[in-house]
């Protein structure tokens, strides 16, 4: 069943309680629940079964109310070391928020796999509740990490977040309270996100997604979002024989390390679903993969330690014989005539 189709079934309900929701997703055609989450994110128009090589944002279908919204906004797939970082914002009117509230959102690590569905499919049947995503893929975070200026983690994020709220305000939703779970020092995020965005009351905090149900619920669009690309990840190298058991993704986790050493290849390396930044992913190249060298960068290097040991090392001889600058024989008469 499609999200609309949900939102029609939600809103001719006679009651809205979360049963209900709950009773109208149960009439859904008998799937398995990884396909039936599938035929949700193609409803909504996400690319889950398609090569993600490329970031991309996302928005619900959302008819703006007259009053004041809260937003909260939360990620996930920080830490790992392969595919996407996801971040996520909900969003509903403030007379809204407690009905919300209730409906069971939490931390999405403190839920399973199938709680969390359960509230992304619900969420959708909501038609006074938005949320939006912002998908960073493994390629874009590798190339902005590695760049000569790097452009680091807490950076994607931060732009990330503002992003998502410059959209939100820029579709006409009148945003009065913003909670957002903390990339760094939260007083500092907060002071420089308040500045960015005057008119609104930002709130940032450690914890956010345990501590307020909006940011929750943010937790659980993330969350959802990169768990569905990952488990119907489709390799853009055409790699039929890669397994897709990464286990969680960390680099903590033995299956996570045993994945990457059986599917590192001796002459191209990893996939584009690795985060080649990560220390995990260099040290495995070094060990598995053939050893590169580059004629161009070791020959420039070498004309470059030449050219330094010249004009730092020169011989006597050649600092005495080398012509003094025009700049110094045509200033020495000035001088001497102005002290005269």
């Amino acid at each position: 069943m499609s999200a609309t189709s949900l939102r029609r079934a939600f809103e001719e309900s006679d009651n809205d309680d979360e049963s209900s929701v709950q009773l109208s997703v149960s009439k859904r055609a008998k799937l398995s629940p990884a396909e039936d989450m599938l035929a949700l994110f193609a409803s909504l128009g996400l690319p889950m079964t398609t090569a993600l090589t490329k970031s991309y944002t996302h928005f619900s279908t959302h008819t703006p109310a007259t009053e004041g919204y809260v937003l909260g906004v939360d990620e996930a797939g920080r830490g790992p070391v392969l595919g996407p970082m996801v971040y996520a914002t909900c969003f509903c009117p403030e007379s809204y928020y407690t009905q919300l509230s209730s409906l069971g959102f939490a931390d999405s690590k403190q839920l399973t796999e199938d709680q969390r569905d359960k509230l992304f499919t619900t969420l959708q049947a909501h038609p006074q509740a938005g949320w939006s995503i912002r998908c960073i893929s493994p390629q874009d975070i590798s190339q902005c990490m590695l760049r000569r200026s790097k452009y680091n983690l807490n950076a994607l994020a931060h732009d990330a977040t503002i992003q998502l709220i410059r959209d939100t305000l820029q579709r006409g939703i009148d945003l009065r309270r913003v909670f957002i779970d903390t990339v760094g020092p939260p007083l500092t995020y907060q002071k420089r996100l308040q500045e960015l965005f005057p008119g609104v009351e930002i709130t940032v905090a450690k914890k956010a997604d345990s501590l307020y149900p909006i940011v929750s619920a943010a937790s659980v669009c993330a969350k959802v979002t990169r768990d569905a690309h990952l488990s119907n990840w489709v390799f853009a190298e055409g790699i039929l024989q890669l397994s897709t058991k990464y286990g969680s993704g960390y680099p903590s986790d033995p299956n996570t390390v045993r994945w990457l050493k059986e599917s590192v290849d001796h002459v191209f390396g990893f996939p584009g679903i690795i985060r080649f930044s990560w220390s995990t992913c260099v040290k495995l190249l070094d060990d598995s993969a053939a050893k590169i060298v580059w004629a161009d960068d070791e020959e420039s290097a070498q004309n470059n330690a030449k050219l330094m040991a010249s004009k730092f090392f020169g011989s006597k001889q050649e600092s005495t014989t080398r012509q003094r600058s025009k700049f110094f024989t045509r200033r020495r008469p000035i001088v001497l005539a102005v002290t005269l």
